[in-house]
């Protein structure tokens, strides 16, 4: 007979999502896993099949616990112009309520994403959920008037997620050389939403 389960999955998804996201997936051990999540091999081999099973999970987790809920809270409500540019530069605040370490799924997508077709799928669905993310913002600033009837809301979209994710691989070695870092990388956003202001 199966034994029982005598863990929570949300929260084993938790740890194992911070190990990964500080260490990367090619750095992060078994052990550092177990250390992490209080199982042993054995429990997380028979719950995730694999490291690769259980890191998979952890991109899917990733997107509900962290990337969604950003979007809830900077995208789907108030200002669309300061949502955008807060959903944007929050990502690299350490006050921020979000672990300011770039973005798990930016780093997966430099790390993984060229060599592994699963992980990229999953890359690829976070991307594009964010760029709708911001594509539906904007849609509601045009419809409020504060984003420009005139402004292709997909290309803009597409160029804010580019700026986001561009900043993201830049932070990973910029942020600890340059207190005026996030400052000037924030400029071509605002630039681009002032741009488009309505």
């Amino acid at each position: 007979m199966a034994r029982p389960k005598v863990f929570d999955d949300e929260s084993v998804l938790d740890a194992a999502m911070l190990c990964f996201w500080r260490r990367g997936y090619t750095a992060t051990s078994i052990k550092d896993l177990q250390a992490a999540t209080g199982l042993t091999p054995g429990s997380l081999y028979n719950s995730f099949g694999s490291k690769d099973g259980l890191f998979l999970r952890v991109l899917d987790h990733y997107v509900d616990r962290i990337v969604r809920r950003r979007v809830q809270r900077y995208l789907q409500r108030g200002d669309v112009p300061r949502g955008i540019e807060d959903f944007i530069g929050n990502c690299f605040d350490p006050s921020s309520p979000d672990p300011p370490m770039a973005c798990l799924i930016v780093n997966t997508a430099t790390e993984l994403g060229p060599h592994d077709k699963a992980i990229a799928h999953k890359v690829q669905r976070a991307l594009t959920y964010v760029e709708r993310g911001f594509y539906k913002a904007l849609q509601r600033g045009q419809g409020d008037g504060s984003i420009s009837a005139s402004a292709d809301a997909g290309n803009l979209a597409r160029h804010l997620a580019l700026l986001m994710n561009g900043m993201l691989v830049a932070s990973k070695v910029k942020t600890a050389m340059d207190k005026n870092w996030l400052t000037d990388n924030m400029a071509p956003v605002k630039a681009l939403l002032q741009r488009s202001a309505g």
